[in-house]
């Protein structure tokens, strides 16, 4: 079973066994629904036109997918994509469904769905809250008309606003905007504004993600407008000083919160828990390895349309392990540092004097806070932490 429980066994005679338990991995559950109405010039996300033969489809091997595998206990499930809001609020719940006829799922689990604004209107937005979707990832990318134009993306400022306001109305109370900064004809006082913006709407929580120009993607071809790097730093001061303005909480490079509304999904991520991953493009954590399913929709259905398989990590690419290298960079990425204890703990690692002579100077710098036991990058160190990592490495 992939999500093993560890027990501690004590026999008090030959007849009498308590078993008692220690440890139950509890995992996150990521959907990946590869289907968009157009993609976007920048993303190099996976995802393929969508249409109702192949949502059908795809549908069914999804389902077989969620099947084949062993029985887990999960707390969060993030539907992600491609375009989820492309799905009917019907079929979402049909997915949900079979995830918990098969796992155990909290309670008070936290499901996730993105949406993009041109994909939803005020009645889908109940209706998948009456699915089971209790938090909202809306695609907003910016509240600044040229910069939305840039980006090609399907909606405009209003509609942005609008979905936001129509979420609320549907009945969401964990609502997320995703903001991008650095993008084409952006400015530090254009990212402010669009902090203010996310801020007034009243948003629980925000990802704000510097543009990062990829390999294949239409933008590798040439785009005007991006700015150079000093002025897309000082965007991503702007934003986050106003972020702090207005109480929100920096707890990962590109994500803020009101307290207590951290994407709990997410944070498994960077604090190198379970989770599995289901469609095509889709990566797993289980016991302690990384596992993936290729980009590839066509190969997906091959794979999973007929049925459960009986061997489902055999289907999957295996990516490697999870190792004191993962650890310490997605540590560091977050607000509260690389834990040096658990770094030994659970890694059997430490920094020897050459990094920790490397990290003292970035303290000079101002890039990191060293403190007993742990390590924290600053709002500076964030912006470079690529070079940071790189030089522990």
């Amino acid at each position: 079973m992939y999500a093993d429980f560890i027990y501690n066994v004590y026999i008090f005679s030959k007849k009498d066994l308590i078993v008692s338990l220690m440890e139950v991995p509890v995992f996150g559950i990521y959907i990946h629904i590869p289907f968009c109405i157009r993609k976007c010039p920048y993303c190099d996300f996976y995802s393929v036109s969508v249409s109702k033969g192949l949502r059908q489809t795809y549908l069914s091997a999804l389902k077989n997918q969620i099947l084949s595998f062993d029985p887990v206990k999960a707390d969060t499930i993030y539907f992600g994509g491609g375009t989820p809001s492309l799905l009917m609020p019907e079929e979402i719940s049909e997915i949900l469904d079979v995830i918990k006829s098969k796992n155990d799922i909290s309670a008070d689990a936290e499901i996730s769905m993105e949406c993009n604004p041109a994909t939803v209107t005020k009645n889908s937005l109940r209706d998948f809250l009456s699915a089971g979707i209790n938090r909202l990832s809306v695609g907003c990318q910016s509240f600044h008309g040229p910069c939305l134009e840039a980006l090609g993306r399907l909606h405009s400022v209003q509609e942005a606003v609008q979905t936001v306001n129509d979420a609320y109305d549907a009945g969401f109370r964990n609502v997320s905007a995703d903001i991008m900064l650095g993008i084409p004809f952006e400015d530090p006082q254009i990212a402010a504004e669009d902090a203010s913006t996310a801020a007034s709407l009243g948003l629980q929580h925000v990802s704000a993600y510097l543009l990062r120009i990829c390999e294949g993607t239409p933008f590798a071809d040439g785009v005007a407008g991006v700015p150079e790097d000093d002025v897309q730093a000082e965007c991503y001061r702007a934003f986050c000083s106003v972020m702090d303005s207005c109480g929100y909480t920096q707890y990962e490079i590109s994500n803020f919160a009101r307290p207590g509304y951290e994407s709990r999904h997410n944070l498994k991520y960077w604090q190198c828990a379970s989770w599995l991953g289901l469609g095509p493009a889709a990566h797993s954590s289980i016991g302690g390895k990384r596992y993936s399913f290729p980009a590839d929709l066509r190969n997906y259905i091959s794979v999973f349309g007929s049925g459960p398989a009986s061997d489902p990590l055999a289907c999957l690419k295996e990516e490697g392990t999870v190792d004191a290298e993962e650890y310490i960079i997605t540590s560091l990425r977050t607000s509260n540092g690389l834990d040096l204890q658990t770094l030994s703990d659970r890694f059997g690692s430490s920094f020897g004097e050459p990094e920790l002579s490397f990290l003292r100077e970035c303290e000079k710098a101002g890039l990191a806070e060293i403190s007993p036991g742990r390590i924290r990058l600053t709002r500076d160190g964030f912006l470079v932490s690529n070079s940071i990592i790189s030089e522990l490495l």
